[in-house]
C-alpha cells in the first residue's frame, strides 16, 4: 500500500471522527438546553403561580430580583456568612390583597395555565397547562382537552412523558395521595389503582360515578423510542377546598414552629391526650380521627423529616419541609376549634417517632 493512500485512509478516519464528534457534541447540547429550558419554565412557573394565588403582580424584572436574592444568600450561606434573612420576609406594605375566588374554568385556552400538581411520596411537583401538544409537554403537564377541570364532577385528565415530569410514576402505589393545586381551590385525589392500556383505549379518561383524577403517561418507563402503551393511574377524589384562602410563602402549607407549653397551659394537663407513634419512609399512618401523618424523607444528622400532614376538618395538607425534631407543629385538629400540637422526638434513616397533643 502506498504511502499517499495510507495518508487519505487516515485523513478520511479524523474526517469521520470529528463528524461523529460533532454529532455527539450536537446532541448533548440539544439534550442539555431541553433540560435546562424545562426546569427554567417549571420554576418561573411555579414563581407565578404562587404569586397568584396571593393575588400579588408577577413580572419578571421581580422575579430576577428574588433569584439573584436567593443566589446570594446562597452563596453567603457556602462562605459562611449570614444571609439576608430579611428579604424573605414580607413586609407590611407587601402583604396580599384579598380578592374574590374565580369560578372553576369552563374553558381554558390552549396551553394556558391550570395549575400544579404534586405527589408528595415522589416527590413530584411539576405545572399542568391546558392540551397535550408537543410543545407543551416538553416543559409542563398537559390537561387533557375534553375531560373535566378541576372542581367539575367528572374525570381531570392529565398527561405527561415518562422520561422528564412523570418520571416517578413508576414507583407510585394504591393509596399515595395526589394533590392539584388551581387558582379556583385544592383538590386532594387518593390512588386507587394503576393499569396498562393500549394507546387506543380511550375508556380510562370517561366518566365515572364520581369525581376523579386520571394520569397518563407512557409505558414501559425505560422503552428506547415510542412506547407501544400507555400508563394509567386512578385517583378518587378525596376531599376539594375552594374556599381556603391563600398565605405568604412564610405561612402557606408549611408548619411553623411553636412553643409545647401554649397548650399544656391552656388546658389542664390531664385534659391533655398524648398519642405516641412511629412512621416509616414512605409510608403514613392515622393519629386520631382526621389527622394523618406521612414521612418521605429523613435527614439522621440534622435530625430532620420532609413529610406531610392530613388535618381536619381545615381539609388542607401541611407540607413538612426540613421540619427539625422538638420543634412543635401547632394546628387546628378538632372541630371545636381547640389547637393540637405535634412533636417529632427522634429520626432514623428510615423512620421518625414522635407523639401528638390533643385536648
Amino acid at each position: 500500500m502506498t504511502k499517499s493512500r495510507i495518508k487519505r485512509r487516515s485523513r478520511a478516519r479524523r474526517w469521520i471522527e470529528c463528524l461523529f464528534l460533532l454529532a455527539g457534541l450536537v446532541g448533548v447540547g440539544l439534550w442539555v438546553r431541553s433540560v435546562a429550558s424545562r426546569a427554567i419554565f417549571q420554576d418561573w412557573e411555579n414563581w407565578v403561580f404562587d404569586r397568584e394565588l396571593r393575588g400579588q403582580s408577577a413580572g419578571f424584572p421581580s422575579y430576577l430580583a428574588e433569584k439573584r436574592d436567593q443566589f446570594s444568600d446562597h452563596v453567603r450561606a457556602i462562605l459562611g456568612s449570614s444571609p439576608k434573612w430579611t428579604e424573605a420576609i414580607p413586609r407590611p406594605n407587601a402583604r396580599p390583597t384579598e380578592r374574590s375566588k374565580p369560578d372553576a374554568p369552563r374553558a381554558l385556552p390552549n396551553n394556558g395555565l391550570l395549575g400544579r400538581l404534586m405527589i408528595p411520596r415522589l416527590h413530584i411537583n411539576a405545572m399542568i397547562r391546558e392540551g397535550v401538544g408537543e410543545a407543551t409537554l416538553l416543559v409542563a403537564l398537559g390537561h387533557i382537552p375534553s375531560t373535566a377541570f378541576p372542581g367539575q364532577n367528572g374525570n381531570v385528565g392529565v398527561a405527561g412523558h415518562r422520561d422528564t415530569l412523570f418520571r416517578g410514576l413508576r414507583a407510585i402505589h394504591r393509596d399515595d395521595l395526589i394533590r392539584l393545586e388551581t387558582l379556583t381551590g385544592d383538590y386532594l385525589y387518593q390512588v386507587e389503582k394503576t393499569e396498562i392500556v393500549s394507546p387506543q383505549n380511550v375508556n380510562v379518561l370517561n366518566a365515572g360515578l364520581y369525581p376523579e383524577l386520571t394520569l397518563v403517561t407512557c409505558f414501559p418507563f425505560y422503552y428506547v423510542g415510542s412506547a407501544p402503551d400507555r400508563f394509567i393511574v386512578k385517583a378518587r377524589l378525596v376531599t376539594a377546598n375552594p374556599q381556603v384562602p391563600k398565605l405568604p410563602d412564610t405561612q402557606m402549607d408549611v408548619a411553623q414552629p411553636y412553643t409545647p407549653r401554649r397548650l399544656l397551659d391552656r388546658e389542664p394537663r390531664h385534659a391533655v391526650k398524648r398519642v405516641d407513634f412511629e412512621v416509616v419512609k414512605n409510608h403514613s399512618r392515622q393519629l386520631a380521627p382526621g389527622i394523618s401523618i406521612g414521612l418521605t424523607e429523613t435527614d439522621v444528622f440534622n435530625r430532620r423529616v420532609d413529610g406531610w400532614m392530613w388535618v381536619m376538618p381545615d381539609r388542607r395538607t401541611i407540607w413538612l419541609r426540613g421540619q427539625s425534631t422538638r420543634e412543635p407543629i401547632t394546628f387546628y385538629g378538632r372541630e371545636d376549634g381547640k389547637k393540637c400540637e405535634l412533636v417529632i422526638s427522634s429520626v432514623t434513616r428510615s423512620s421518625m417517632r414522635g407523639y401528638l397533643l390533643s385536648p
